[in-house]
């Protein structure tokens, strides 16, 4: 076997300790030392950045000793290098593989930690490692006398600023009033589209609005069984709406229940003791506040999980609106969301409205509903806003707020369409 082979198989024996050493770490962090979840995931990834370096300096790449100032500067090397491929892996490479690729977020990470796999070793090799004249004796794991005490020194203090550095809290993102007001807008452009489209003025579900190719795939995969859905984009007067620190997801997504009808429908829709049921795992608690006539209001606890896990405590208002008898339209608006912090543990407790991770800020949702002589088609539009990625976060934060607007919506209509007694395929 060549030196490379070698060189490459401790090299990925090295990462798989550190990848074991940082969940053991991030759990020890967050679950027992009750860190903040992303403050915990810093200083683990820390944790094992430090250890994967020395176990390359001391075994991976032995044959290309350094001692001194030289080690001082691999370190900060293996750190840059690390931290570039990573971030291009999570804030470029993921959004790619999942928003335009359209792969599960399992799949693309897979593919994600391969590629950065390999940059990480080239990167290694080639300039972390990198071969050269060795101007200090190798470095040991027992103190060694030939070292000087300002070398060691610098060690000493820039592992203790390293640490501090990353182990402080991720502070909480504020929801600005230029924020909500942007979704708001937003929210207004949108909903005055809708109103053309309950009064007749153009086609009542977006699927009839489709090109007639698009239109015809579209009906062939509900009565597979499929839900189908598509990203949207409101413009105002033709221009996107800008959300300064803010994001806004607004998905639309159709399903198919044979033989059910708008009145079945309508009243498991408001069956909100049940959700719990009909939607778990997603919602983890669920009953009805008050209901007037056809305006409920109602509370839930939604669970949400991609990378890392989000508690959330929302309430809603919910109006129905009977348009004739085979149509009807519900429009929800959360009146208050807060995330639940240390979720499960005796220090849980709920963080102020508008001051959290900011996963999400507000949630509105659109149904429309149309019995015909097959079954009834059910339509949800959804908007949600959430904050901004966090510069530096992309790998963390990025799958989460992209990718589960548009899974939550998808098992939504699922499990309405199941508990409307049809399975799918």
């Amino acid at each position: 076997m060549n030196a490379m082979k070698v060189r490459w198989l401790r090299f990925t024996a090295v990462g798989t300790v550190g990848f074991i050493v940082q969940i053991a770490a991030l759990w020890i962090l967050t679950t027992r030392l009750h860190f903040h979840y992303l403050a915990g995931t810093v200083v683990a990834t820390e944790l094992a950045i430090l250890l994967n370096f020395f176990n390359h300096e001391w075994w991976t790449w032995s044959d290309r000793p350094a001692g001194g100032q030289e080690a001082i500067r691999r370190l900060v090397r293996f750190h840059v290098a690390n931290g570039a491929i990573s971030l291009a892996g999570g804030a470029l490479m993921m959004p790619l593989l999942i928003e335009l690729g359209h792969l599960h977020y399992l799949i693309a990470n897979v593919l994600t930690v391969g590629v950065c796999s390999v940059a990480n070793f080239v990167a290694a090799d080639r300039i972390v490692f990198r071969a050269g004249t060795q101007l200090f004796h190798p470095i040991r794991l027992k103190p060694d006398p030939t070292c000087s005490t300002a070398a060691g020194s610098s060690w000493t203090v820039l592992l203790m600023l390293a640490l501090v550095a990353w182990s402080a809290p991720v502070r909480a993102a504020d929801l600005r009033p230029d924020t909500l007001d942007a979704f708001n807008r937003y929210a207004r452009v949108t909903e005055s589209r809708m109103d053309g489209e309950l009064h007749g003025k153009v086609a009542f579900l977006w699927v009839d609005r489709l090109p007639d190719a698009d239109r015809l795939e579209a009906y062939a995969r509900l009565k597979r069984g499929d839900t189908v859905v598509s990203r949207l984009v409101t413009r105002d007067a033709g221009r996107e709406i800008d959300t300064p620190r803010g994001l806004i997801h607004h998905w639309v997504g159709t399903a198919f229940a044979p033989h059910a009808t708008v009145d079945r429908t309508i009243a498991l829709m408001q069956s909100y003791d049940r959700y719990q049921e009909i939607y778990a795992p997603n919602v983890r608690q669920s009953r009805t506040i008050s209901r007037e006539g056809d305006t409920f209001k109602v509370y839930m606890q939604l669970f949400m999980k991609k990378v890392i896990s989000v508690v959330l405590n929302t309430e809603y208002d919910v109006r129905y609106t009977r348009i004739s008898p085979a149509r009807a339209h519900v429009r929800s608006y959360t009146t208050r969301i807060a995330e639940v912090q240390n979720p499960g543990t005796e220090s849980q407790r709920e963080a102020p409205v508008g001051q959290d991770s900011g996963f999400l800020w507000r949630f509105y949702n659109y149904c429309s509903l149309e019995e015909r002589t097959e079954g009834t088609y059910i339509q949800c539009e959804s908007l949600s806003l959430s904050r901004a990625i966090p510069a530096g976060l992309g790998w963390i934060v990025g799958p989460f707020v992209t990718s589960i607007p548009r899974e939550s919506l998808e098992f939504t209509l699922g499990s309405l369409r199941s508990a409307l007694g049809y399975s799918g395929k």
